[in-house]
């Protein structure tokens, strides 16, 4: 008898049945089906951790997942503490619920001031003593001595008392009338003692007036002119002095 004979013939002897216990059948279907409930328990229970850790929120265990809707294009925030400080800063609410804090912003204002000055004076004169400078300023140069008056404030030259009203202050318009010193010149090399044609081809814009003196209205702004006063067509004065009748009373305005 060869080997697989001998299986067969074991395999077939009744002394080997093992008789099965009653409600065996029943056990092993309860038991298979323990095994297949607590494999699910666990199951959900790890999934259940993996979503806590993640952030997400659920409801019920084995029930229906409250997920919140997020915008992936939008960052993610971290709560911080309040802090304090000079710098405008705004805020955003874009679509899906997430606060967005903007780039602090710097305003700056510009304030324009206008200044209004008020007409400007000639620097024009004999030496420091100009046009237009207050009677304190006048003073101060030390050039002249101030002398009984009328209307505007009189003064001689210190160094030639024998000019009479030599600079002359009216109220509100200070220095309007100088009158150049014995042997004094123009800037054109006209003094006293010159003849009225040496004054005309000086200053040929000039006009000479009934009462003989040559006026020459300076150019520009300034608002001042020359009086060159003639007797037998020779200078014997020299004035510089606003073209309006200041101090009338203190000598002829012409």
């Amino acid at each position: 008898m060869n080997l697989e004979e001998e299986l067969g013939r074991l395999l077939h002897d009744d002394r080997l049945d093992v008789p099965a216990r009653p409600g065996a059948t029943e056990a092993v279907v309860a038991g298979a089906r323990r095994v297949r409930r607590r494999r699910t328990a666990v199951v959900g229970g790890v999934t259940a951790v993996a979503l806590v850790a993640s952030g997400w929120g659920v409801s019920a265990l084995g029930g229906s997942l409250s997920l919140p809707t997020v915008d992936p294009a939008l960052p993610s925030t971290t709560p911080t503490a309040p802090t304090t400080s000079a710098t405008t800063t705004t805020t955003a609410t874009p679509a899906g619920g997430a606060t967005v804090t903007l780039p602090p912003r710097t305003v700056v204002e510009t304030v324009v001031v206008t200044v209004t000055q008020g007409p400007a004076r000639p620097s024009v004169g004999y030496g420091p003593v100009k046009l237009g400078m207050s009677e304190q300023e006048l003073v101060a140069t030390g050039l002249v001595t101030p002398v009984p008056g009328g209307e505007c404030a009189a003064f001689t030259w210190t160094s030639d008392p024998g000019t009479v009203n030599a600079v002359l202050v009216a109220r509100g318009r200070g220095v309007v009338r100088i009158k150049l010193p014995t042997g004094r010149q123009t800037s054109a090399g006209i003094g006293a003692g010159a003849t009225l044609a040496q004054v005309k081809a000086a200053y040929p814009a000039g006009e000479l007036t009934q009462s003989g003196s040559y006026q020459v209205l300076m150019p520009g702004d300034a608002g001042w002119m020359y009086v060159f006063v003639v007797e037998a067509e020779r200078v014997v004065e020299i004035r510089m002095q606003r073209p309006t009748a200041d101090c009338a009373q203190q000598g002829e305005q012409r």
